[in-house]
């Protein structure tokens, strides 16, 4: 009998699978054809075989930036137009399945600039680990290159055995999710030390590189800037190289960085919220009636099989923890969901922007601040507070 289960678990994964790989396509012919949302069409990056495709692009109101060259440089829209050249920054990557690839970055940079020593921001899509989405990739990009920025937009290893079924809560967390996210955190840290690496030919301050991300990517950006190896058990360590930097890439340079900023994110290993600080400025961004992430503390996908997936922090927990060790922002989005088109883009830029220049102004936010959704998902009011 058990012998039949696993037969049938093995024909849904592989289904499933191909699901996602029919999505992939189906959102290629959509944006084609025209058929996607009119966000997707805002951006057009160059040919690229290693650039992994998106398999959903939700929807949301445009983002407006209508820039104004005597605006404050980073912080307000200031450059019309920009470039956008991709690299490869870790090569011959193991993936989760025993291969390898390539992993780029899409770096936009603003045109017609003096500066040569820019800011940077780094930014990872979300999509459970199993997935690339599309949520605000393209806002965040546009916006933060035309407040005088460098963009750093990442792909990184997904994919995950039983992956497209995490979100019913089936599959062994530890053999699968928590190993996809470490594998995350690595990439994260070899781009960042890349653009170090790299930095004055790319005209980016080192000491000034910002990363951020929404759902996976934010979970990973704050993994990335809070995890030490002794914080991660040695069994989930063991499957993905031993080590956060198995390929000892850029070693010369470290994976530093001046801020993070999460949009729906959540800490995996939450002992490391009893550790000392390390005065990285962090801002939290998460909606009340957020579908997926509890904002506060909850089983990871909202699983109530508390057995498959463990609880997880969510960025309420977190900021209680680290308001008093970390330069915390928390703003905590009444009625916003999971998805930051709810936030509403170009209230989500102002904040992200607000965060980085204040960060890079030596006086980075503080405190937390309930605001409101511009396209609210629910209306429980109870919850925001």
């Amino acid at each position: 009998m058990r012998s039949v289960k696993n037969i049938g678990l093995v024909i849904i994964s592989l289904y499933m699978s191909s699901c996602t790989a029919l999505l992939q396509t189906q959102t290629t012919i959509q944006k084609v054809t025209g058929q996607l949302p009119p966000r997707a069409y805002v951006i057009n990056y160059p040919p690229n075989k290693d650039r992994i495709k998106p398999t959903l692009i939700p929807g949301g109101k445009m983002l407006n930036t209508n820039p104004n060259p005597f605006g404050v440089r980073y912080k307000d829209y200031v450059f019309n137009d920009y470039s956008i050249a991709t690299e490869v920054y870790k090569k011959n990557t193991p993936a989760h399945n025993g291969s390898n690839t390539n992993l780029i970055m899409d770096i936009f940079t603003p045109n017609e600039d003096g500066e040569r020593k820019r800011p940077c921001v780094v930014y990872i899509f979300g999509g459970g680990f199993y997935m690339k989405v599309d949520d605000c990739t393209t806002e965040v990009c546009k916006g933060m290159v035309q407040k005088g920025y460098v963009v750093a937009s990442i792909d990184y290893r997904i994919g995950f055995e039983n992956a497209i079924l995490s979100p019913q809560c089936q599959g062994d967390f530890n053999t699968g999710f928590y190993p996809a996210v470490i594998r995350a955190v690595q990439d994260a840290r070899s781009a960042v030390r890349y653009l170090k690496a790299n930095a004055e030919r790319l005209g980016i301050d080192p000491d000034k590189i910002f990363i951020g991300g929404q759902s996976a990517g934010a979970i990973t950006a704050l993994g990335m800037a809070l995890y030490e190896e002794d914080d991660i058990p040695k069994g989930i360590l063991d499957q993905v190289g031993g080590t956060l930097d198995p390929m000892q890439d850029n070693m010369q340079y470290d994976s530093k960085v001046a801020g993070v900023f999460t949009l729906a994110g959540a800490i995996i290993t939450q002992k490391i919220l009893g550790k000392k600080a390390n005065a990285t400025a962090i801002e939290m961004i998460s909606g009340s009636c957020d579908e997926l992430i509890d904002p506060v503390k909850g089983v990871a996908y909202k699983c109530k099989e508390k057995n498959t997936f463990p609880e997880i922090a969510g960025s309420g927990l977190i900021y209680e923890f680290i308001k008093d060790k970390n330069p915390t922002q928390f703003y905590y989005v009444c009625g916003g969901g999971h998805g930051m088109s709810s936030v509403g883009f170009n209230k989500l830029l102002d904040l992200i922007s607000n965060f980085t220049y204040s960060t890079l102004q030596g006086n980075p936010l503080k405190g937390k601040e309930i605001i409101m959704a511009d396209a609210p998902v629910c209306n429980r009011p109870e919850t925001c507070k």
